[in-house]
């Protein structure tokens, strides 16, 4: 039997395999074994990981980094104070 974890940090987020009595950490397909958190969206497109992190600067409107902080909020991007 086999069991997946995966963690989500504040800034990187990772899959891992237990199988076997070993765990083994998933790479993603730039071969790291870690993910950048931040999502980014385009008229029709959401771009995560890597490439959104690297677009972040020309897309900067409409990225979000360190998302985990923003899940399960009712205001969207920001509340009434500026914050999230």
């Amino acid at each position: 039997m086999a069991a997946i974890g995966v963690h989500f940090g504040y800034t990187c987020a990772c899959v891992s395999i237990f199988k076997d009595g070993r765990a083994d950490v998933v790479a993603n397909d730039a071969g790291d074994r870690v993910t950048p958190a931040v999502v980014a969206y385009r008229d029709t497109e959401q771009i995560v990981g890597i490439a959104a992190k690297q677009g972040r600067v020309r897309n900067a409107a409409n990225t979000v980094v360190k998302v985990k902080q923003v899940l399960g909020r009712s205001t969207w991007p920001l509340s009434s104070n500026g914050r999230y």
